[in-house]
């Protein structure tokens, strides 16, 4: 059987801060929630909970709506680093789910 697509793994930070977006410049699809100020945990746990969800974007300050859910993996090609945006973080990449059904030899 051919493999399917299935989000696997954990949240990290990408290398340059900043609001998460598209190749184009874009946002991405993603869900706002309100958590407590600068509680990366806590964003990252909603996310983790969902298995439609691929990471999120922090944004800095006491705002409502200061945890975006992405959707999609599209939103991870780069960070605009604004001063707004605290973090963007995958937590989720694309693997197979199919496991080898033979050991390794060699």
């Amino acid at each position: 059987p051919s493999p399917t697509p299935a989000p696997t793994g954990q949240c990290w930070e990408m290398p340059t801060p900043g609001c998460c977006q598209t190749a184009t410049g874009g946002e991405g699809n993603f869900t706002a929630h309100t958590v407590t100020p600068g509680d990366m945990d806590e964003c990252t746990n909603l996310c983790l909970i969902d298995d439609a969800c691929y990471g999120i974007g922090l944004v800095a300050g006491a705002v409502p709506n200061n945890c975006r859910l992405h959707w999609t993996t599209d939103a991870f090609y780069q960070t605009n680093n604004a001063s707004e945006c605290g973090a963007c973080c995958p937590c989720r990449t694309m693997a197979p789910t199919v496991s080898p059904t033979t050991s390794p030899t060699g």
